[in-house]
């Protein structure tokens, strides 16, 4: 069984490895947000801008940015085994 790890996007060997299938549990990280923001769980994997340096996270529903993400939840990963479909 896969476990659930804190993303941390300080540290390389406390997030995925870039182009890995993931899974993503986003919580509101206050209770302010939980008025108008719901727990999700997302799909996808981690890419890198042109230069290298930018992690952006793409699931089905397009192109976020992890570190403007975090600001609002709490992010939990682990890895996923491909599927049909992926």
């Amino acid at each position: 069984m896969n476990t659930w790890n804190r993303l941390d996007l300080r540290n390389k060997d406390q997030r995925p490895k870039v182009d890995a299938l993931v899974a993503l549990h986003f919580s509101p990280n206050n209770a302010r947000a939980t008025f108008y923001q719901n727990e999700d769980y997302q799909i996808g994997h981690f890419i890198l801008d042109r230069n290298g340096k930018k992690l952006w996270w793409q699931h089905s529903h397009g192109t976020s940015d992890p570190a403007r993400l975090k600001q609002h939840y709490y992010i939990w990963w682990c890895y996923v085994k491909p599927f049909d479909g992926i």
